[in-house]
Order: C-alpha cells, then sequence, then structure tokens
C-alpha cells in the first residue's frame, strides 16, 4: 500500500499545481479587466472566465476523490481487503488528472494566444514572468 500513498502524494501535488496555475490564469483575467478592458472582448473573456470556473469545479472534485483515497489508505480507516477496489479507484483518480492536465494545458494555451493577439505587449511579458514562476 505504501505504493499507493506515494503516488497520491504525487496526484496532490499535481493538483496543486494545476490549481496554482488556473488561479494564476483568473489573475490575469482580472487585471485585464482592470486595466483594458474593450466592450468589443467581452464575449471571449467571459468564456475563458467560465472555463476557469469549471475547472476550478473539476478541481474540487477531483479533491474530494482524493480526500476519500487517503482516507481509505490510513490504516485506522482502511480495510485491506478491498486492496483492488482501492487501486482501481486510484487509477481512476490518475486518468482524471491527465486529462485535466491536457484540458488545462489547452485552455492556458488558447488564453495566452488569445491575450498575445488582442492585449499590449507589457501585459504578455507579464504574463509569461508568471507561467515561468509556475513551472518552478
Amino acid at each position: 500500500m505504501e505504493d499507493l500513498r506515494n503516488a497520491l502524494d504525487r496526484c496532490k501535488k499535481q493538483l496543486a499545481v494545476l490549481e496554482n496555475r488556473n488561479i494564476n490564469l483568473k489573475t490575469q483575467l482580472a487585471n485585464i479587466l482592470q486595466y483594458h478592458f474593450d466592450r468589443s472582448l467581452l464575449e471571449k473573456l467571459e468564456y475563458f472566465h467560465t472555463a476557469f470556473l469549471q475547472m476550478d469545479t473539476r478541481f474540487e472534485a477531483l479533491r474530494n476523490e482524493v480526500a476519500l483515497q487517503q482516507a481509505w489508505l490510513t490504516p485506522h480507516g482502511s480495510d485491506f481487503s478491498n486492496e483492488e477496489h482501492i487501486r482501481r479507484h486510484q487509477q481512476h483518480m490518475l486518468e482524471k488528472l491527465e486529462n485535466m492536465e491536457r484540458d488545462a494545458r489547452r485552455l492556458g494555451i488558447g488564453f495566452d494566444e488569445y491575450v498575445i493577439e488582442h492585449f499590449p505587449v507589457n501585459l504578455v511579458t507579464q504574463a509569461q514572468e508568471v507561467r515561468k514562476r509556475d513551472i518552478r
């Protein structure tokens, strides 16, 4: 079961990275709305806002699944006779996380491309700096 605990810890860390990236994207969007607002771009900006909130919802759902898995893996709360069920659940969570990573990457790239196309270069540079900090 130690392998499951280690995999769960990696899952938690990956989820935290994704959540932080999403927070940074929402912050960048808030800055755009605050300092570079153009009503003609509102519809697309609302699309990104909604997409970021939907990612938050998905993160929350996975965080709940991670908490459940954590409870199953605690020595006092675990019935190791269900090890196969626990392993299947972990695999399911990892697949969800991979899908979220892919979707978050696509969303981030789409947002970055939109920002580059429609907003001042200094704002793009700021966004790239935030992304670099994210990756480290």
